[in-house]
């Protein structure tokens, strides 16, 4: 486990305990185990089932919450028509085939709410992804780089399954389940209609929604993910260092970056792909360790040094590293300049 993961789960901890974080939360648990409990796919026909779906979007939930908002919302035809019962029709075939072997062409809902009502009908088989950014999480969480992430679709649902997997892995290390079972249980007896028994120990419906409580909580209050859609964040413009002087190969380098609408261009796309902007060599992250006053900040280095060119050559996105100040001043101090294997080889070997 690596230090973003170990302190995002010390943070989630510590904010659950001072916070109202659990009780406004609270809605979603209570929504899945509501149909979780009230369901029986071998006694009940579609139309039971599907009765017992609607009926969760319209019990008044913990903190006067009435249904889950975002399913309400789910309709891909109708915003507000999110549930049918050729959904049942198709939830029955994925719990004798799985996921990718039906066809979800004529789902009612968004694919985000799809994984909501799969995740709370057999939490034993899908984690609930039931909104965008868990790439971004995802990434953050597992210094995830290898490859293209999907953002959105079917696709995204089924890549994140796998890390939603071994987050519980990790959390279940951690003493969450006393803290967020003393606080449900008083839900659950406030609210009979729920037909919800006190409980003694993490159920699995539990279980995944609590990876998914995870995911929102770094989303939102560790990545600061959740922001109006007119508010935009700004490349910081890098300062041209003070130590380095006159007319030298990385003060020629660090004048170039500063003016190369080039170099902004691949900033602005690569804080689009990941907002904490990590070093490709350390993993290290401005905005994470310094917060706001570090966001959009990080420094281009060419991976052919400008000084080892012969005259005019076009340069491509895949020829710069976004890296760290410090992995950027160790990149220079070789002779000739390190690349950037050589430079992650160092430090892992001095980390042994």
């Amino acid at each position: 486990m690596n230090e973003s993961f170990k302190n995002s789960i010390d943070k989630y901890i510590r904010f659950c305990k001072n916070t109202n974080w659990i009780e406004e939360e609270a809605y979603k648990f209570e929504y899945a185990n509501y149909i979780n409990g009230n369901i029986d796919w071998e006694s009940n026909s579609d139309s039971e089932i599907l009765q017992v779906l609607q009926q969760s979007q319209k019990i008044k939930y913990t903190t006067d919450v009435r249904g889950i908002q975002f399913i309400q919302k789910s309709g891909r035809i109708d915003l507000k028509d999110f549930i049918a019962l050729n959904d049942i029709k198709l939830f029955r075939e994925f719990r004798i085939k799985g996921f990718e072997q039906v066809d979800w062409t004529e789902r009612t809902m968004s694919f985000t709410a799809l994984s909501a009502w799969l995740a709370s009908l057999f939490p034993e088989r899908f984690f609930p992804v039931p909104m965008k950014g868990f790439d971004q999480t995802i990434k953050y969480l597992f210094n995830y780089e290898k490859r293209k992430f999907p953002k959105v679709g079917l696709k995204y649902l089924l890549e994140c399954q796998s890390f939603l997997q071994e987050t519980w892995e990790i959390l279940n290390q951690y003493p969450i389940e006393d803290l967020c079972l003393t606080e449900w249980n008083k839900f659950y007896k406030e609210n009979p209609q729920l037909s919800i028994h006190i409980k003694t120990e993490l159920s699995a419906v539990d279980k995944v929604w609590l990876v998914q409580d995870f995911h929102l909580f770094v989303h939102r209050q560790i990545l600061d993910l959740y922001k109006p859609k007119n508010k935009t964040i700004q490349i910081v413009e890098d300062t041209e260092p003070t130590a380095i002087e006159g007319n030298s190969v990385l003060a020629q380098h660090m004048r170039y970056e500063r003016n190369s609408a080039f170099i902004q261009k691949i900033k602005k796309q690569a804080l689009a792909e990941n907002k904490m902007l990590n070093c490709q060599i350390c993993g290290f992250s401005f905005f994470e360790k310094y917060g706001g006053i570090g966001e959009g900040f990080i420094e281009a280095h060419h991976k052919k040094p400008l000084s080892e060119r012969d005259g005019k050559t076009k340069t491509k996105r895949e020829d710069i590293a976004l890296v760290c100040s410090n992995c950027h001043r160790m990149l220079h101090r070789g002779d000739p300049t390190l690349v950037i294997e050589e430079l992650k080889q160092k430090m892992n070997k001095n980390a042994l």
